[in-house]
């Protein structure tokens, strides 16, 4: 028996066949002496080479270790003076009122128009608490102490000034009433005042991520360049993530009082980021700011700590995601290269996009946009890496010059920067979702993997493959084909040169528990 060759695995396993071959057939010392009985040799039935998996699968297999989560978290403390939320338009105003040889309209639109017998004024108003301030196309502004009554037969509306009675008026048509989106369009905060005014802090995390993957063995990264925030500083990020925490607040009391479309709930949203947003940037500061980066390969479930089991990462270098092009924004080269302190790893085999053509099927590998704390809510929710199919719908050259793949495959946030595959699974391109905010078409598409490289060689980066990678593919090769004797030798290599790699392990447990091909 060649004990010397067997892993300590692979030995376990053995242990029961010697010592049963001992005792039932073995000659040599536990022999009696007696006469053998001679023995009938059954010619064995051929076995039939299992089916290998699709290229999909191959290919995930194959490339999976190699592919990445990527997240970005951005910490620091704001600061902003106290505010109030101010609706500039009281609709128990808004309609047509008459006075003494003199008409005023309020409109919906925020607008108003003063008409009498030989003059005629218009401009726009807002209302801030009781107070009605006119800014008059001609650029000059009046401010009026307004009050509503009711009438005997209609509203009468009366307007004052240092305490004197200007105007008075009854209203002879209301106005119509504004929906939920009017309404948060017309909403401002303003900056407290006088006693009042107090100034709140808080400390905040703001995260991104998206998908990557490993190009050398001695740990670069490619991901989009939006990935790792190129397009935001660290104090966008944070004030971005407060103003999404004031909005989700005041959304609650349109949903209480409107019923939505889903679209008009969109649209509540962006009204009231942006109004939030222009506060806290025109008012707000940060301190204490901080910026981390971390790399996942494998798969995160409920019960693992993501700080713990992902690697920190540097950034070292990234493209620009929004050129202007013309005085009109454009994608720029949305590449941006991690490095972490790991080796040797996985990677992944970079092909060519010149032959891609319209109408070729196209997938792409990357991890699903699960939020952390989906993440740990539901305890059936994991994270790893999942793949979705597509084709390509045209082959396109920006506007920045940047060449693209346009896709229809289901690209989302969580898929940004993963590899983009051909039918024959060569690496074609990075999967790319354009961030909402950018100001321009948000589209679907795959930088060609011409970009990524062009991109690798300027900063000193090639893509190469290791030991690990070789032994790996044997290992996978041997056990599709139904070969658990070299499969297990193979992962076992695999596991010698990268102890911690999410996958190898598997399918050596597959071949000890009959679970393999074959």
């Amino acid at each position: 028996m060649a004990g010397s060759n067997l892993t300590r695995r692979r030995l376990l396993k053995a242990v029961p066949a010697v010592a049963g071959a001992g005792v039932a057939g073995c000659t040599g010392s536990l022999n009696d002496g007696g006469t053998d009985t001679p023995t009938e040799t059954a010619t064995p039935t051929p076995t039939a080479t299992p089916d290998l998996p699709n290229v999909h699968q191959r290919t995930v297999q194959r490339d999976k270790a190699a592919i990445t989560h990527v997240s970005a978290v951005v910490s620091g403390s704001i600061s902003w003076p106290s505010y109030s939320v101010i609706d500039t338009v009281d609709e128990s105003i808004l309609g047509t009122w008459e006075g003494e040889d003199e008409q005023f309209v309020l409109t919906v639109d925020g607008e108003f128009e003063i008409t009498g017998p030989d003059y005629s004024y218009s401009g726009t108003y807002v209302v801030v608490e009781d107070e009605l301030v006119l800014e008059f196309d001609s650029g000059e502004t009046s401010t009026f102490r307004y009050e509503r009554q009711d009438g005997d037969s209609a509203p009468i509306l009366e307007l004052r000034q240092d305490g004197e009675l200007a105007a008075r008026y009854h209203r002879t048509r209301a106005g119509r009433s504004r929906d939920a989106v009017e309404v948060a369009e017309d909403l401002v905060l303003l900056e407290d005042e006088g006693a009042g005014t107090i100034t709140e802090s808080q400390d905040l995390e703001a995260r991104a991520s998206g998908s990557g993957f490993v190009v050398t063995s001695d740990g670069y990264v490619v991901t989009n360049a939006h990935v790792v925030l190129a397009d935001k500083t660290p104090e966008e990020m944070l004030y971005r993530q407060l103003a999404a925490e004031q909005r989700r607040a005041l959304r609650e009391e349109f949903a209480s009082g409107y019923d939505l479309t889903d679209s008009e709930k969109r649209q509540v949203e962006e009204v009231l980021f942006e109004t939030f947003m222009s506060y806290y940037v025109e008012h707000g500061s940060v301190d204490h700011v901080a910026e981390q980066f971390n790399v996942l390969n494998g798969r995160a479930t409920p019960d693992d700590d993501l700080e713990v089991i992902s690697w920190d990462a540097t950034v070292e270098a990234a493209g620009t995601v929004v050129t202007e092009v013309d005085g009109e924004p454009s994608w720029g080269r949305d590449v941006a290269l991690l490095k972490v302190d790991r080796e040797p790893l996985p990677t992944v085999s970079l092909g060519s996009a010149e032959d891609l053509r319209t109408g070729e099927e196209i997938f792409v590998v990357g991890y699903p946009d699960i939020g952390v704390d989906q993440l740990f809510e539901d305890r059936n929710v994991a994270l790893e890496p999942t793949l979705t199919t597509g084709v390509v719908s045209a082959r396109r050259t920006l506007n920045s010059g940047i060449e693209a793949i346009q896709t229809e495959a289901a690209i989302n946030n969580g898929n940004s920067g993963g590899p983009m595959y051909d039918s024959d699974g060569e690496v074609v391109g990075v999967a790319t979702f354009g961030p909402a905010d950018a100001g321009i078409q948000e589209i679907k598409f795959g930088l060609p993997v011409e970009v990524v490289k062009e991109f690798m060689a300027e900063h000193g980066v090639e893509n190469e493959s290791s030991e690990l990678d070789e032994a790996f593919e044997e290992g996978l090769n041997a056990y599709w084909r139904g070969d658990c004797e070299t499969a297990i030798e193979k992962m076992e290599t695999v596991l010698d040169l990268y102890p911690g790699h999410p996958y190898a392990g598997n399918y050596i447990d597959d071949c000890e528990s009959g679970d393999a091909p074959g």
